[in-house]
C-alpha cells in the first residue's frame, strides 16, 4: 500500500452532510520523487469507484476501520488534474467531528491509499511516473506530502510565505479548539497540532534568511490565543 497526499492547503466545498475535496494531483513531482500521471486512475475509478463495485472509502489518516470510516464517494472523478471525490459524510460521532473540523478550515489535506499496478522509472532524473493504481481510499489528513495542493470552490485565496500560512492556520485551530464541541479525541489531536505548528513558528522565527516576517502583534496575538486555549482545558 501506498500513500499520497498534500501539504500546502486546499480549501474545501461543504454543503450540508456533503464534502468535495481534491484527493491526488496529477503531472507534478511530489516529495517521493514520484508523479502520478494521467489515466492513472481511470481504470480502478471505472472498476472500484461509485459506477463500479463501489469498494473505495473515504477514511480518516487511512485507519480501515469501522470507527475511521466516513463514507464511500458517491462521485469519483478526474478534472484536469485532479482526482476529485464527493463524499456524503455518514451520520455518526466520528462523522460530526469531521464535519465540524471541515466546517472550521482546520481539515484542508487528503492522501490516497493505492497499490501500483503500472510505472515507469527515468533513470537520468530518478523520477517514477505512476501509470496505473489500484485505488483504496481518499483519506483525510492533518498533514501532507505533496506540495501542489488543489483548490475546490476557491474564493480569495492568496499565496502567502511558510510562515504566514502556519499563523493563519493557528489562528482556525485556536478559534476552533476554543468555540468547538467537538469529542475528547479530536481535541487532543488539536492540541497535538497547535503545539506542532508553535513550534515550527517559532522555528521560523529564529532563522536569518526570513527576511519579511508577519506583523509581531499578529503572530503574538495567534500564540496568545493558542495558549490561552489550552489552559482552560
Amino acid at each position: 500500500m501506498i500513500y499520497k497526499s498534500y501539504e500546502k492547503e486546499s480549501l474545501l466545498d461543504v454543503q450540508g452532510r456533503t464534502v468535495k475535496a481534491c484527493w491526488s494531483r496529477m503531472g507534478n513531482t511530489d516529495l517521493d520523487n514520484d508523479i502520478m500521471g494521467f489515466g492513472a486512475y481511470t481504470k480502478t475509478i471505472n472498476e472500484r469507484g461509485p459506477q463500479g463495485r463501489s469498494e473505495i472509502w473515504s477514511l480518516i489518516d487511512h485507519k480501515a476501520d469501522l470507527k475511521n470510516a466516513i463514507g464511500k464517494p458517491k462521485e469519483l472523478y478526474v478534472e484536469g488534474d485532479m482526482l476529485i471525490a464527493v463524499t456524503t459524510i455518514v451520520d455518526t460521532e466520528i462523522g460530526e467531528d469531521i464535519l465540524k473540523l471541515y466546517g472550521s478550515g482546520c481539515i484542508n489535506s487528503h492522501s490516497v491509499g493505492f497499490s501500483t499496478i503500472k510505472s515507469s522509472m527515468n533513470n537520468e532524473n530518478g523520477i517514477r511516473t505512476i501509470q496505473e493504481v489500484m485505488l483504496y481510499e481518499g483519506s483525510a489528513v492533518l498533514f501532507g506530502a505533496n506540495p501542489e495542493t488543489p483548490t475546490l470552490s476557491l474564493k480569495g485565496y492568496v499565496e502567502m510565505s511558510d510562515k504566514d500560512r502556519l499563523v493563519a492556520r493557528l489562528e482556525r485551530l485556536s478559534k476552533a479548539f476554543k468555540s468547538g464541541t467537538f469529542t475528547d479525541e479530536t481535541f487532543g489531536l488539536l492540541e497535538i497540532e497547535i503545539k506542532q505548528i508553535q513550534s515550527k513558528i517559532l522555528e521560523l522565527s529564529t532563522l536569518p534568511a526570513i527576511a519579511v516576517e508577519p506583523p509581531e502583534s499578529e503572530l503574538l496575538k495567534a500564540l496568545r490565543q493558542s495558549n490561552l486555549s489550552l489552559k482552560n482545558l
